[in-house]
């Protein structure tokens, strides 16, 4: 094993991306959903969301948030609402296209798992789980002072 192989990141990135082509082929019948299903669930679970506050709850940047909204509000899954206390900010919520597929969404994603977890034990796979999420905050940690 060189030295690129023993890189946790390596890995990380490897099924980032499976699990977007993954995604992306299972839902490629509802359009760019695949690629944004993270934004998606996560507005089923914080419907009224902001978009700042979308961006916070996915660890991702305000333009890449904008740009999938925008993205999903064109295809008919999003919808954003002007705050009314508030003009500067954009309430973000599901329309009922979306609500009628996040069961598929939910199912696929399992699906992945079930794929990338085959072989290996629920101990080891939850110690990974947690040590990707203390990977994780280290990292926001770390970025946060650049």
């Amino acid at each position: 094993m060189n030295d690129m192989d023993k890189s946790a990141s390596k890995w990380i990135s490897v099924l980032y991306r499976h699990r977007k082509k993954f995604m992306s082929k299972r839902l490629e019948q509802y359009g760019s959903v695949g690629g944004f299903f993270a934004l998606m669930l996560t507005v089923s679970l914080h419907d009224g969301s902001s978009q700042e506050q979308i961006s916070d709850y996915l660890k991702i940047d305000k333009t890449t948030t904008a740009k999938a909204i925008k993205k999903l509000e064109d295809e008919g899954y999003i919808r954003r609402e002007t705050d009314s206390s508030d003009k500067r900010v954009n309430r973000v919520y599901l329309t009922q296209k979306s609500f009628d597929i996040i069961p598929e969404i939910k199912a696929t994603l399992l699906e992945w798992d079930d794929l990338i977890d085959a072989g290996i034990t629920e101990e080891a796979y939850q110690q990974t789980v947690e040590t990707l999420h203390k990977m994780a905050e280290n990292a926001c940690r770390g970025i946060s002072g650049l």
